[in-house]
């Protein structure tokens, strides 16, 4: 935590005149770090002079609310803080600059998973999920095994480890938070050689591991998993609500489904469904048969056959 920014940010709230005393210094901390985390405050603040911190701030939570188009003007609310807390995705929304995110992709287009140490339910949800993009793309997956997968799905919590440790390291740099907040996240594709995409999904949440509509108390893993699998095939967050791709988890999570953009996101990725069936050719009709000899129109006939009953 650094000390000196979260001084600068108590004093940007408490300049906020109509900021209810429920917001904490609890607050404080927790808007430094979501606005740090997800990409609206870059890494080296500490490198900024402490006059222009409070602008900083107030300039990072405004491009915040807009994003999500919530009403505000830069300075902390009680509806924006309300928005912070609710569940999400752990990937950011504002990546760092010269990241060229837009241009990740695998180089193929068959790819295999591997759910590790999964029930057979909740591999046949994550099945599921990787259903509902190659539905809709030139993308095939494949069941598979560790470490031969391509995207290795797991369940982690709080300070955890990578499932390929030998490709992706030992620590996942994206700790959990417990019940609460982050759900999940994954890795973008990268062209490093031998590269695994890793989605970890956090093992404290209340989970509902069905395809069908979960209850209210729970959040759907279907749902989830078709959103992180997003990320590792390439996509990023974006500001629709209608889209797979939004980071807030929405209330009503089933039933799960692409729209329109989503389809072209990952389209423009990998390309269109390819139909492998090739279309049947109706055949011909056969030629009708020859019209019958007329026998009175004969003009010779060389032999009669006389059968008796």
């Amino acid at each position: 935590m650094r000390l000196a920014y979260i001084i600068a940010l108590t004093a940007c709230f408490n300049a906020a005149t109509c900021i209810n005393s429920t917001i904490t210094d609890d607050n404080y901390a927790f808007t430094f770090e979501y606005l740090l985390k997800y990409g609206y405050l870059s890494n080296d603040v500490d490198a900024i002079p402490a006059q222009r911190r409070n602008d900083v701030f107030r300039k990072a939570f405004k491009e915040f609310q807009n994003y999500y188009d919530l009403p505000g003007d830069g300075t902390p609310n009680k509806e924006t803080l309300k928005f912070m807390s609710k569940p999400r995705c752990g990937f950011r929304d504002i990546l760092k600059h010269g990241t060229k995110a837009s241009l990740s992709k695998w180089p193929k287009t068959h790819l295999t998973w591997h759910f590790h140490l999964a029930d057979e339910t909740a591999c046949s949800t994550a099945q599921a999920a990787f259903d509902l993009w190659s539905q809709h793309s030139a993308l095939t997956f494949e069941r598979s095994e560790m470490p031969n997968a391509d995207i290795i799905i797991s369940w982690r919590r709080l300070l955890h480890y990578n499932t390929n440790i030998k490709v992706n390291g030992a620590l996942c740099s994206d700790k959990f938070d417990g019940p609460g907040n982050v759900l999940a996240h994954a890795s973008l594709p990268t062209d490093q050689a031998g590269f695994v995409s890793e989605v970890h999904v956090d093992g404290d949440e209340p989970w509902h591991i069905y395809v069908n509509k979960h209850p209210a108390d729970k959040f759907s893993l279907h749902y989830t998993l078709t959103h992180e699998i997003g990320h590792s095939l390439g996509l990023l967050h974006n500001r629709r609500t209608t889209s797979v791709m939004f980071a807030i988890q929405p209330d009503q999570q089933y039933p799960v489904k692409l729209d329109q953009y989503d389809i072209a996101d990952i389209q423009r990725l990998y390309g269109e469904k390819i139909q492998n069936d090739k279309p049947r050719r109706t055949p011909a009709p056969a030629p009708p048969p020859p019209p019958s000899p007329d026998l009175c129109s004969l003009d010779r006939v060389n032999g009669i056959l006389i059968l008796e009953n």
